[in-house]
């Protein structure tokens, strides 16, 4: 199936964005995911209770209300590595010492492999870029704390960066190699709780993503705090929109599409997942991790079913 005609795909063209409601199941998509990264954060917590790093391992709270409680004992707590989806940046795109190592850690669990394959989401994935969807490896979940839940030391490192507390303005295809200047990559966003302006949600900038790339600046004198690359936010002239969303929507954006998130203002956490996708073939801008065909018509069986074998690649690639 070729779908000529999509008013999704028309409104991407010409905002830049599209929230997608209700396509994602609760039953089907959400609630496993919910449940396998609840197990990872018991484990975890056992083992810092056995530490005597936490008062307790809190497993009787749900998983937002136990990372908070969490981070009041063990405000340094290592959470982060092991509940995401990906592995760190290798030391030829950081020019730091590599930072993956035989103890470095990441998820792969069933659950996340199924909402990476989940075929409602793919529908609506083919109706912007095809039938033949390659999953890209730029992935990454964002489990964002309170902003007063996190040591003033933990914020400065982190600021900016999107894991745990806000995202500075960025376009996706700034943070991957120019290989994939021609990649036509579509980010997906997708929240597993709500996003709101309080819990830090993202802020796109509307018809930002019709020039091409912007200028993106490392951390400078004016804003030491921030991690990484931006585009400094005096330059966003864009009318810039919050996207308040509940679990089952999805965003989609173009990868020349500016956008932010706010901190985490709230009690509770905002938890996200930011996934990239393109059709088969085109270079990633990220050779050295792995992605897989997450869809194809024309070669079905070249698509990818198994998360074991999808964990393996991550495995391969780590070693």
């Amino acid at each position: 199936m070729v779908i000529t005609n999509s008013p999704l795909k028309d409104q991407l063209q010409e905002t830049g964005y599209v929230v997608a409601k209700g396509i994602l199941s609760e039953n089907l998509d959400l609630e496993p995911v919910r449940k396998e990264y609840k197990n990872v954060l018991n484990q975890l917590a056992k083992k810092w209770h056995a530490e005597q790093k936490i008062q307790s391992t809190y497993e009787a709270l749900p998983i937002s209300k136990q990372l908070v409680k969490i981070l009041s004992d063990y405000p340094d707590a290592p959470y982060y590595e092991d509940l995401d989806i990906t592995l760190p940046k290798t030391s030829h795109q950081t020019k730091k010492p590599d930072q993956i190592q035989d103890k470095t850690r990441m998820h792969t669990g069933p659950a996340i492999f199924n909402l990476l394959t989940s075929p409602r989401l793919l529908d609506v994935v083919e109706e912007f870029i095809g039938p033949e969807i390659y999953s890209n490896p730029v992935q990454h979940v964002r489990i964002k704390p309170p902003i007063n839940a996190l040591p003033k030391h933990v914020k400065e490192h982190t600021r900016g960066s999107g894991l745990v507390t806000g995202t500075q303005w960025h376009q996706d295809q700034g943070v991957v190699l120019s290989e994939a200047d021609n990649t036509e990559m579509l980010t997906v966003w997708i929240p597993i709780t709500k996003a709101t302006t309080e819990n830090g949600c993202l802020v796109v900038a509307n018809k930002s993503h019709t020039n091409g790339l912007s200028l993106h600046c490392m951390r400078s004198e004016k804003r030491p705090q921030w991690k990484g690359i931006e585009i400094p936010p005096e330059y966003i002239k864009e009318n810039k929109i919050p996207l308040e969303m509940q679990p089952g929507d999805v965003l989609f954006m173009t990868k020349f599409t500016k956008h932010s998130s706010l901190e985490n203002n709230t009690n509770d956490i905002r938890w996200s997942f930011d996934l990239r996708y393109q059709p088969i073939g085109q270079p990633t801008g990220r050779p050295y991790f792995p992605g897989f065909v997450a869809r194809s018509r024309k070669n079905p069986e070249s698509e990818l079913k198994d998360h074991k074998e999808w964990r393996k690649l991550w495995m391969d690639a780590k070693e």
